[in-house]
């Protein structure tokens, strides 16, 4: 009789561990652990515990070596149970935009923004993936979309972006009236992008960029320390010593590198 009753508990603590790994879930509930499983790819040691599917999470494939391939693959999962949701199409997006795989971060912006509700952050996205694939004519009618909305910093939204758009083509002086207007008008609110994770502090760099090249170090010296003041991110804080160490006092060579491997692929 013991041994049955010792049997019963075994299979009742089994089957409840089955339903915690998701057998006995709902669809909403496996939604919800994809996306906890996407949360807890924090770092390499992270991706090595969940390689052995633990927490309750899909094995991880061992080819998922980098962060925003690790979460990739939860955050598919999820978009898989939930296609109408928006919140894993932005994510995975975001995740080839890390991996600078701009293809097919533009092709999950675009979904995301056909599925939401604000889609002012996926238009964001959008725009950034046709200016950094050199779409210039699909990326300015995104601009004119932002512009035609009724928020209050549309118009310092769509002047910065703008911006960042002639920028990139080499268009210097017309650029630089719009970046000057979307610093003017984010002295009445903060340099955030809307209702977005995205800001316009790169503002500064670009500024120095346009002095430097026009022949004004010294004034490009001073817009880009307004620029390293407004950049507290540590990663590139590490980013800027290594490279200030190696450049010394090369002012075009190293605003050219923070250019192209900070600023540039960035929002």
């Amino acid at each position: 009789m013991k041994g049955h009753a010792l049997k019963g508990l075994m299979l009742l603590a089994m089957l409840a561990a089955t339903g915690c790994c998701g057998m006995f879930q709902s669809k909403e509930e496996r939604y919800k652990k994809e996306m906890e499983c996407a949360l807890r790819v924090t770092d390499e040691r992270s991706i090595v515990i969940l390689q052995k599917g633990m927490f309750c999470c899909e094995k991880l494939p061992a080819q998922d070596t980098t962060l925003p391939a690790a979460r990739r693959f939860y955050l598919l999962r999820a978009a898989a149970l939930e296609p109408k949701n928006p919140d894993p199409l932005m994510q995975i997006a975001r995740s080839y935009w890390d991996d600078r795989d701009f293809v097919p971060a533009l092709a999950y912006f675009v979904q995301a923004k056909e599925v939401s509700p604000k889609p002012l952050a996926a238009v964001i996205g959008e725009f950034t993936m046709l200016r950094l694939t050199k779409q210039w004519d699909k990326a300015m009618t995104l601009v004119a979309w932002i512009r035609d909305q009724k928020a209050m910093d549309a118009p310092k939204v769509a002047d910065y972006l703008e911006a960042r758009l002639l920028y990139d083509q080499g268009k210097y002086a017309e650029a630089k009236p719009l970046f000057l207007n979307a610093l003017k008008r984010a002295e009445a609110g903060s340099d955030t992008l809307g209702d977005t994770p995205y800001t316009m502090k790169d503002t500064y760099l670009y500024l120095a960029q346009i002095q430097l090249k026009g022949g004004d170090p010294q004034g490009a010296y001073e817009d880009f320390k307004i620029f390293l003041r407004k950049t507290s991110n540590p990663d590139f804080q590490l980013f800027y010593k290594y490279w200030v160490e190696k450049l010394g006092s090369d002012q075009a060579a190293l605003y050219d590198k923070i250019e192209s491997d900070w600023a540039w692929p960035r929002q």
